[in-house]
């Protein structure tokens, strides 16, 4: 609004209002000292013959007179149409970004660094202001004092990379905690004025609490689980992640174990290789054979499921280490069949 009202409307109308005052001078000055009854005298003396040059002069110069103040005119008119235009336009979109502003669901805070200089209504209604807006009071009253030093580095660095962002918890007056973002964008660098977005992400940070404590819950329990288990890749079938009790059983360290094919550490028995996990029906179970660092191949009780995390392929592969229970099975053997040969030579 302020450029448009230095355009040339106002040049231009400058001039016009100098020449009527200009015109309004002479015609007083002429009337003062009698120069019109001058004219007149003057005239009614000359030479007639001469007299028709001077009334065409004088006609021309009234006609050119006439045609340049028209010209003025419809300059004139041209201008303020365009200048209400633009007043026009300017309005609305004024209305619009308003109508933005204050409707927007994150408290929107305009500052110059140290004063509020506008604020909406949803920040009104965050930071408790219930009785109008809190103009040209201190930008650093809304900031907890644990959030200073952040406060000030984010406006550092806004001044030199435009924009930048921090988070903090702040107390409403109603006593509850939120979660804020803390978004700040360079506006106007002359005047020093930026734009703070306030959008409270109270709800995601609970939803990645949530998620993080579910993590640790199901690390927990894998990791005192008495089965060995392997998450696997479905695309490359390479290890990705194991818990101890595999790392433990295979004997490797889990820098060793990760990345490795798992058809070099486990396959169905009976054969000496497999090109990818078995996938076995729910609740089935197959005996195979891992195939320990630097050991004997020991025989295992495998499940193999297939899933789906975030979007990518993977399998689930768990496992129990049978060779206690086959040396047993073994043992038991050896002393049954003894027994059957000493009964045999007895008898």
């Amino acid at each position: 609004m302020e450029n448009i009202s230095k355009s040339p409307f106002m040049k231009k109308s400058n001039e016009l209002i100098f020449i009527l005052v200009l015109g309004f001078i002479f015609t007083l000055v002429a009337s003062k000292y009698n120069l019109f009854e001058s004219v007149v005298l003057f005239v009614e003396a000359y030479n007639s013959d001469e007299l028709g040059l001077l009334l065409i002069l004088s006609i021309y110069t009234s006609f050119g007179m006439g045609i340049f103040s028209l010209r003025r005119w419809l300059e004139l008119e041209n201008t303020l149409t365009l200048y209400r235009e633009a007043e026009e336009d300017l309005r609305k979109k004024d209305h619009m970004y308003r109508a933005l502003f204050e409707m927007s669901n994150d408290t929107v805070i305009i500052s110059d660094g140290k004063k509020v200089l506008d604020i909406n209504k949803k920040g009104c209604e965050i930071f408790g202001f219930r009785e109008g807006k809190p103009l040209n009071i201190s930008f650093i009253s809304f900031i907890p004092p644990e959030y200073l030093s952040e406060l000030q580095h984010a406006l550092k660095e806004t001044f030199k990379q435009v924009s930048s962002c921090f988070e903090m918890k702040y107390q409403k007056t109603e006593g509850e905690i939120v979660d804020i973002e803390v978004n700040l964008s360079l506006i106007d660098r002359n005047d020093n004025i930026i734009q703070i977005v306030a959008q409270d992400i109270t709800g995601v940070k609970n939803a990645e609490r949530l998620e993080q404590e579910s993590r640790e819950r199901l690390k927990t329990i894998l990791d005192n689980t008495l089965c060995g288990i392997l998450l696997i890749e479905a695309s490359s079938l390479k290890v990705v992640d194991a818990n101890p009790v595999a790392l433990k059983t295979a004997g490797y360290s889990e820098k060793e174990l990760i990345g490795t094919v798992c058809s070099q550490l486990i396959c169905q028995a009976g054969e000496e290789g497999c090109n990818m996990p078995s996938l076995d029906p729910a609740g089935e179970l197959s005996e195979s054979i891992l195939f320990k660092a630097g050991r004997d191949p020991i025989p295992i009780l495998r499940n193999v499921v297939p899933v789906s995390i975030g979007g990518n392929g993977y399998f689930v592969e768990s496992f129990i280490d049978l060779s206690e229970i086959k040396k047993a099975e073994e043992e038991f053997l050896q002393a049954k069949l003894a027994t059957e040969g000493a009964k045999r030579a007895m008898s």
